[in-house]
C-alpha cells in the first residue's frame, strides 16, 4: 500500500499534508503527517498512476524550516524530496547564509 509522510521532526508544525480534488484544496485534519496513497491519487490507468500531494506550510516566524517528503510505494528504493520555507526579507536572509557559511567552513 502507497503512503506519503512527512519525516522531519523538528520542524513538524510547520508543514501539514493536503490533497486534492477538483483543483480544489482539501485540507485534512491539523497538521497531517502521513497520507494513505490512495487519497493522494489523481489518476489511474493500467499503465501508470499519478499522485498529487500538497504541502501546507504555516509560519509567522523568521527561519529556516526544513522539511522531508517521502513517497513509499511499498517497494524499495522510496522517492524522497526535500522541501525549505525562508522566511524573513532578502537582506537578512543573505546576512544569514553568510553566517552559516562560515559556521560550515569553520567546522
Amino acid at each position: 500500500m502507497t503512503q506519503v509522510a512527512l519525516v522531519y521532526d523538528e520542524h513538524r508544525l510547520h508543514f501539514s499534508l493536503a490533497t486534492s480534488a477538483d483543483n480544489k484544496t482539501q485540507l485534512l485534519p491539523s497538521n497531517t503527517q502521513l497520507l494513505p496513497g490512495n487519497a493522494a491519487v489523481l489518476r489511474s490507468t493500467a499503465v501508470e498512476t499519478v499522485y498529487q500531494v500538497q504541502l501546507v506550510f504555516s509560519g509567522g516566524l523568521f527561519g529556516h524550516f526544513t522539511q522531508m517528503i517521502v513517497f513509499d510505494f511499498g517497494k524499495r528504493p522510496l522517492l524522497a524530496r526535500k522541501v525549505v520555507a525562508e522566511l524573513g526579507d532578502l537582506k537578512m536572509q543573505e546576512r544569514v547564509q553568510v553566517l552559516r557559511d562560515k559556521l560550515t567552513f569553520n567546522r
